[in-house]
C-alpha cells in the first residue's frame, strides 16, 4: 500500500492510502449497505440519483398502495408534493420530506390522482428532479 499526501486549504495535511481493499463500499462511504425499499410493501420504487434525476420518474399505482423513494447517491435530496417551480410550489397533496443519502421515504396514496412530486434542493431549470404518481 503507498501512501500519498494531500495538502488541503489551510495547512492541512491527509495522508490518503492507495492500495486494495476488501472491504465494501457503498455511495455514502459509510460502509453500511444502501438503504433499500425491499421491505417497504411499496408497489413503486423511485431512485434520487447522483446525476440529480428521479429514475423512475413516473409510476401509476392503485388506490392505497405505497411509494418507495430510496436515496444511495451521496447526496441530499427531498420528496416534495407539487410541480417544481419553486421550493413555495409545494401543494400539500402528501407528504414526503428530507431524503438524506442512505434513506428512504415511503408515502401510501389513499385516492385517485395525480401527484406531481420534486425536489427542492435541485429545482428546474438547473436540475430535472420532477416526477408524477398517478393513483388509480
Amino acid at each position: 500500500m503507498r501512501l500519498v499526501h494531500v495538502l488541503v486549504a489551510g495547512g492541512l495535511v491527509m495522508t490518503v492510502a492507495c492500495g486494495s481493499s476488501t472491504g465494501t463500499s457503498y455511495g455514502s462511504g459509510s460502509g453500511t449497505p444502501p438503504a433499500s425499499c425491499a421491505s417497504s410493501g411499496a408497489s413503486a420504487t423511485i431512485t434520487a440519483t447522483g446525476s440529480f434525476t428521479f429514475s423512475q420518474s413516473t409510476a401509476t399505482i392503485t388506490a392505497g398502495q405505497k411509494v418507495c423513494w430510496v436515496n444511495n447517491s451521496g447526496i441530499a435530496h427531498t420528496v416534495s408534493s407539487g410541480t417544481a417551480q419553486t421550493t413555495s410550489s409545494d401543494d400539500g397533496k402528501f407528504t414526503g420530506g428530507s431524503l438524506p443519502s442512505g434513506a428512504t421515504v415511503v408515502v401510501t396514496f389513499a385516492t385517485p390522482g395525480s401527484y406531481p412530486f420534486h425536489c427542492n434542493i435541485h429545482l428546474p431549470p438547473t436540475y430535472n428532479m420532477t416526477g408524477t404518481i398517478t393513483v388509480q
